[in-house]
């Protein structure tokens, strides 16, 4: 079997001694990593190439390097050309200048106790407890071409391009998007450590990917439809606390992290204990996996300056082998939304789901705090998603960040 990429040059139609050619590397096995572009997909059947036994050829490293006629070059540019985003350019263009639109987000209802501790709110075993949902319509503003802050707003929104990795291979993930997420995440907060130890496949089975990531054991999960953050100020603590331990010990095990605690107990204390005022953060990296821009199942953010206290519901979800809270949240015409329309993969939201300096929650001594703690965030359906649009695939990264 033979696959077809094209040349690492800009343009694969290169002009040789007045004569139109073009240059392709051909892979006797599998593609090399740096030149794959499907990314967790099956790739490109390959093509017959009636040339291919008459052109000149030169060994170049692994691979054999390949001059075609222009003729047998036009169907590699064609098939080059479907890798890219298949998005019309008018609904495109409509969708990113819109500069807001009214949105259905899910909220826990009034009738629901709010409480920054846990007042048995929740789940068990797939069981809802003392809870509540109801639809409002909102305002949710596009966020492109407007400036946010992690500090002042609980989100950021950043261009940066991602190693090519398989998104959908747990190994891939944790040993090479993993270091790239703790990477970005420290150039933009200026932290002095950042650890990831967690992510979130977002998916759907129809997705050859990921039936396939499905069936090796491995978890994919569809968009979060409620207004959450992914922890309570307690639960917090105790997963700075967890990173103590060695990741296999873990209730969730990620032994693909190692066998040793990823810090030690006398640094999380010198963290927790609040003794010596340094600052902590949870916080995700959301990427969208594929080469087309999101158009089903955008991420709506509120800024974390409109969030009250008395929003709040403290929301334990517990199962057989562990247990883990959440903040949800009651509807409030005060929250600001914001969305950013036709995501691309080279294009990242960074989103705090805790901080200690946070000024609502941070204790003393605390030589600066920041107005947000953190910034709820859910999926929802836009009213201008075509029928036909593409499911949404994403995934957070949860690290915690050290200053």
């Amino acid at each position: 079997q033979v696959w077809v990429l094209g040349s690492r040059n800009s343009c694969p139609l290169l002009a040789a001694k007045g004569k139109m050619q073009a240059t392709f590397s051909l892979f006797s096995h599998s593609p090399p990593a740096q030149s794959a572009t499907w990314l967790g997909h099956s790739p490109p059947k390959p093509l017959a190439l009636s040339a291919r036994q008459h052109a000149p050829r030169a060994r170049d490293g692994d691979s054999l390097r390949m001059v075609l006629p222009i003729a047998a070059a036009i169907p590699c540019m064609l098939l080059q050309r479907r890798q890219q985003p298949r998005c019309s350019r008018a609904f495109r263009k409509a969708l990113v200048q819109e500069d807001s639109l009214q949105g259905t987000l899910t909220f826990q209802a009034d009738s629901v106790e709010r409480s920054l501790k846990h007042v048995g709110v929740g789940c068990i075993d797939g069981e809802h407890v003392k809870s509540e949902y109801v639809k409002k319509t909102v305002t949710i503003k596009n966020g492109r071409d407007r400036s946010f802050s992690l500090d002042k707003h609980g989100f950021t929104f950043v261009q940066d391009v991602p190693e090519i990795v398989d998104f959908y291979n747990e190994m891939d993930i944790c040993k090479k998007y993993y270091p790239a997420c703790c990477k970005l995440v420290q150039q933009v907060t200026g932290a002095a450590k950042v650890i990831a130890f967690y992510h979130t496949v977002r998916s759907h089975e129809s997705i050859p990917a990921a039936r396939k990531r499905i069936k090796m054991g491995f978890p994919v999960e569809g968009p979060a439809s409620c207004v959450h953050v992914d922890y309570s100020s307690a639960c917090a603590a105790r997963q700075v606390r967890l990173l103590a331990k060695p990741p296999h010990q873990w209730p969730d095990p990620r032994p693909l992290l190692g066998f040793k605690p990823l810090i030690d107990s006398a640094e999380a204390d010198e963290y927790l204990l609040g003794s010596t005022g340094k600052r902590w953060a949870i916080m995700n990296c959301w990427r969208n996996l594929s080469p087309e821009p999101v158009q089903r199942s955008p991420v709506a953010l509120c800024d974390g300056s409109s969030t009250r206290l008395d929003d709040i519901v403290t929301f334990k979800v517990q199962n057989r082998s562990h247990s883990k809270e959440y903040y949800f949240s009651g509807y409030s015409e005060d929250h600001d939304w914001y969305y950013f329309p036709q995501a691309q993969r080279d294009e990242a939201i960074i989103v705090k789901n805790w901080d200690s300096a946070g000024e609502a929650f941070a204790r003393e001594p605390r030589e600066e705090t920041v107005p947000t703690t953190f910034a709820f965030h859910t999926a929802f359906d836009a009213p201008n998603t075509p029928g036909d649009a593409p499911y949404r695939e994403s995934m957070e990264v949860r690290m915690v960040v050290f200053w």
